[in-house]
């Protein structure tokens, strides 16, 4: 029989100490990249959800607004209707529209037409873009008998010394001309 002796071995050794110091160090690297990982996903989805947000508000108001044309004894048919709302290219908020239709701050709203309503609605869907999302921009596009609604925006950058990766969704390249760019599209039928 082989008889063990214990007293040479009191405590434990530097050695096991800094390999458990090691093994630790990188499981919490591990966990420290995930916690990055997700912050730039839930960012990500922070924007899907305001662009949604945005596209269902500016396609709910476009559905109001054909109302005008329905009314038996209105002047604004259906393609006049289609030509204020449908844009080509993106919606421009730089100057605000002459009219404010809508209460702002506390003063009354102008009294507006239909073409002035217009106006203010895709002014305020491109501003409440820029204000929430990074280079946010809205689209409004006919596609024969529907409008296509497009909100994108710039996505998170790609940090490759932290593991994480730009999420984009590769259709929206054909809409906002960049591979760069993230969007929701939301298709109405007016």
């Amino acid at each position: 029989m082989i008889e063990v002796s214990f007293k040479r071995q009191n405590g434990v050794s530097l050695i096991e100490i800094l390999v458990t110091i090691l093994i630790l160090g990188i499981g919490l690297l591990g966990v420290a990249s995930l916690q990055v990982s997700s912050i730039a996903s839930n960012q990500e989805g922070f924007y899907t959800s305001q662009a949604t947000s945005i596209a269902e508000a500016t396609s709910s108001r476009i559905r109001s607004a054909k109302m005008i044309t329905m009314v038996p004894d209105s002047t604004v048919d259906y393609a006049t209707f289609l030509a204020n709302y449908v844009v080509v290219g993106e919606l421009s908020c730089t100057t605000a529209p002459t009219s404010m239709c809508k209460s702002i701050g506390g003063s009354s709203p102008d009294n507006c037409g239909f073409t002035e309503m217009a106006l203010f609605e895709q002014w305020e869907a491109c501003s409440i873009a820029e204000a929430t999302l990074p280079e946010g921009k809205v689209r409004i596009v006919s596609t024969g008998d529907r409008l296509s609604i497009i909100v994108d925006w710039s996505s998170a950058s790609e940090r490759k010394d932290l593991g994480t990766k730009k999420i984009v969704n590769q259709n929206c390249a054909a809409i906002t001309g960049s591979s760069e760019r993230n969007c929701v599209m939301l298709e109405v039928v007016p």
